[in-house]
C-alpha cells in the first residue's frame, strides 16, 4: 500500500504536502504479505514524496504541464506500509485545505512593500502552519474513530466467544438453563470490563458464577433468609445509583450467617437500577462493631469472591465509616486478596466526612436520611427495637417502605 500525493502546480501547496508527508501522515504497524513480518513503526519518508512531472513528453510543450507523464519516486518502497485508507483521506483533506488557502491568498492583493519585505513570508508560513494543524486534527479524529470501531468489534467478538461457551457440547454447556440464564451479554460485558482482554480469566469467572448460581438457586429465587442486620437500600445518588447502608451496631447474627442477607440486599439494589446503571454505592458503618460476632475473616473472603465473580462490576464505591482499631486484623487478613482495581473503590472515612461526601453526590432527601440514620445509631438512648421500627428502604418504584416487614 503506497501513499502517493498528487502533483500541484502551486509551490505553497507543494510545500504543504511535503510538510504533511514528513510530520502528519499516521504510520501503522501492518503485516507484510511476503515475509509475514511487521513493518517498522516509522518507515523512512522520501525527501520529496510528491510525484514529479516528467519533462519532454511527446506531443506536449513546456507550458502544457498538466498532460505530462508522471514518474514514480525512487524511494517509493519506504511508503509501502502506510495505511491506504487513512492516507487517501488525509491527502484529500490536504488538497481541500491547500486549495482553500491558495484561493484565499489569490483573493488578497499584496503590496509591493509586503512582497519585498518580511511580512509576506511570515503570513504564508503562518497560513501554512494553520492548515497543517487543521489537517493534523482531522487525521487524528479519523484515526481515533477507526481504532474505536476496531476495539468495539474486538470486544463484541470476545462477548460472543464467552456466550458460545454456554452452548451444548461446549465447556459450560452442561450447566442448567437456570444457571446459564445469567451468562447473558450484559454479564459477559461486565466481566470484560473487569478483566479487559483476558478472555481465559473471564471464562473462569463465568464458570464460577454459574456454579455459585446453581448452589444458591433457592436463595436467588425466594430471597428468603434470616434477618442479620439493617443492610438495605436507603436511596439513590444523583446518577441514580442505589445507595446501600448498614451499621454494625445493628448486627444480629455472626458474620458467617450474614452473607445470604447481604446477597439479598444486593439483589434488591439491582432491582432498583434504571436502564444504563449497573453499579451501587455501599456504606458500611462500623460504629458499635462487636468483635465476638466478627472474629472470623472467612465470610469476608466469600463476600469478596462474590464481588469479583457473580457481582462483577456492580460496585461503584464501598465507604467504610469509623473503622475501630480492633477491626484492623480483619483488614490485614483480607486486604492483600483485594485486587488493585477494587482497592481504588474502597474509601475509609469518618462519620462527618461521609455525610459531607454524600451531600455532594446525593439529593437532599437522601443525604438527610443518611445523616439522620447515622445520628440515631450513635444515640445511646435509642434502643434496638426503636431503631428497628424506623428502618426504611427504597423499593424498585422509588417509594419508601418498611425495610423488613
Amino acid at each position: 500500500q503506497i501513499a502517493v500525493f498528487p502533483p500541484l502546480a502551486c509551490r505553497p501547496r507543494r510545500a504543504l504536502h511535503a510538510e504533511v508527508a514528513a510530520n502528519i501522515m499516521p504510520c501503522f504497524l501492518v503485516p507484510c504479505g511476503r515475509c509475514n513480518a511487521h513493518a517498522p513503526a516509522t518507515p523512512e519518508m522520501p525527501a520529496d514524496p510528491m510525484m514529479e512531472i516528467s519533462e519532454g513528453s511527446s506531443g506536449s510543450s513546456d507550458s502544457d504541464a498538466g498532460s505530462s507523464a508522471v514518474s514514480e519516486p525512487e524511494t517509493q518502497q519506504a511508503c509501502r506500509k502506510f495505511n491506504f485508507r487513512t492516507a487517501a483521506l488525509a491527502v484529500r483533506a490536504s488538497n481541500r485545505l491547500a486549495f482553500r488557502g491558495g484561493a484565499a491568498e489569490e483573493d488578497q492583493p499584496a503590496n509591493d512593500s509586503e512582497v519585498d519585505g518580511e511580512v509576506a513570508p511570515r503570513r504564508r508560513a503562518a497560513k501554512r502552519a494553520s492548515l497543517v494543524e487543521q489537517l493534523r486534527r482531522h487525521t487524528q479524529r479519523l484515526t481515533l474513530k477507526r481504532v474505536t470501531q476496531t476495539l468495539s468489534t474486538h470486544k463484541d467478538e470476545q462477548i460472543r466467544g464467552l456466550m458460545d461457551l454456554l452452548m451444548p457440547g461446549m465447556l459450560l454447556g452442561e450447566f442448567s438453563d437456570f444457571a446459564k440464564a445469567y451468562g447473558d451479554e450484559a454479564f459477559c460485558s461486565r466481566l470484560l470490563r473487569k478483566y479487559p482482554d483476558n478472555v481465559p480469566k473471564c471464562a473462569e469467572k463465568l464458570k464460577q458464577a454459574l456454579l455459585w448460581r446453581e448452589q444458591n438457586r433457592e436463595l436467588l429465587t425466594t430471597r428468603k433468609c434470616p434477618q442479620a442486620g439493617d443492610y438495605r437500600v436507603i436511596g439513590a445518588d444523583l446518577e441514580q445509583r442505589p445507595v446501600l447502608y448498614m451499621c454494625m451496631r445493628n448486627q444480629l447474627l455472626p458474620l458467617g450467617q450474614c452473607v445470604d442477607f447481604m446477597v439479598v440486599a444486593m439483589l434488591r439494589a439491582i432491582d432498583n437500577m434504571p436502564a444504563g446503571v449497573e453499579t451501587a454505592t455501599h456504606i458500611w458503618d462500623l460504629h458499635g462493631m462487636m468483635i465476638r460476632l466478627n472474629w472470623n475473616p472467612a465470610p469476608l473472603v466469600a463476600i469478596l469472591k462474590m464481588a469479583e465473580g457473580y457481582f462483577a462490576e456492580r460496585m461503584h464505591q464501598v465507604i467504610i465509616v469509623d473503622m475501630p482499631r480492633m477491626a484492623a486484623f480483619l483488614k490485614d487478613a483480607v486486604w492483600p486478596l483485594v485486587p488493585d482495581k477494587t482497592k481504588e473503590k474502597v474509601k475509609f472515612m469518618t462519620a462527618d466526612e461521609v455525610q459531607a461526601h454524600m451531600g455532594q453526590h446525593c439529593p437532599t432527601d437522601v443525604t438527610g436520611r443518611i445523616r439522620g440514620t447515622m445520628q440515631q445509631n450513635r444515640d445511646s438512648s435509642v434502643s434496638l427495637e426503636e431503631r428497628r421500627r424506623s428502618w426504611m428502604c427504597v423499593d424498585e418504584h422509588g417509594e419508601l417502605a418498611p425495610a423488613f416487614a
